[in-house]
């Protein structure tokens, strides 16, 4: 299985642990963890904390980095996004109030490509430093077991 894991630029530090944590645990053991990474820099705090859980239990992780020499600019961003979400099975997104409020950010543009692909999505948002469901789209339901709390 195939899941994709992404998380907000603005997440406060040291949530992924306490947001996902639960979900890994009960993931298949073939799976693998799809992880944005940027064309070059340093890797986002969460995607490093899930890279590190990850790690700890065993779990298949690909980075998966925006291709600059074949789409230039921001919009290589957005090809990676699209390419990860076309590869998935399972989406799993984190963000901030602000991100979903404002309708434009990196995480969420990937969860309106989740439904225009018809991917199974599940999408979390931080508020008073704790994490709460927000949207999901699974039409087969087969992932409700894995995601719910």
């Amino acid at each position: 299985m195939k899941v994709v894991i992404a998380g907000s630029r603005r997440l406060p530090p040291g949530i992924a642990p306490r947001a996902i944590l639960h979900l890994l645990l009960r993931l298949p053991e073939d799976t693998l963890v799809m992880l944005r990474a940027p064309a070059s820099g340093r890797i986002g705090t969460f995607e490093y904390d899930i890279h590190n859980i990850c790690a700890i239990l065993g779990i298949a992780v690909e980075w998966r980095r925006p291709d600059v020499e074949r789409t230039p600019g921001r919009g290589a961003v957005f090809s990676r996004d699209i390419e990860m979400i076309a590869h998935a099975d399972l989406v799993l997104l984190y963000m901030v109030e602000e991100d979903v409020e404002e309708g434009y950010s990196g995480t969420y543009h990937m969860y309106e490509k989740a439904l225009d692909e018809d991917r199974p999505v599940y999408g979390w948002v931080v508020r008073d430093n704790s994490m709460h469901r927000w949207g999901e789209h699974d039409p087969a339901d087969q992932f409700r077991s894995l995601t719910s709390d």
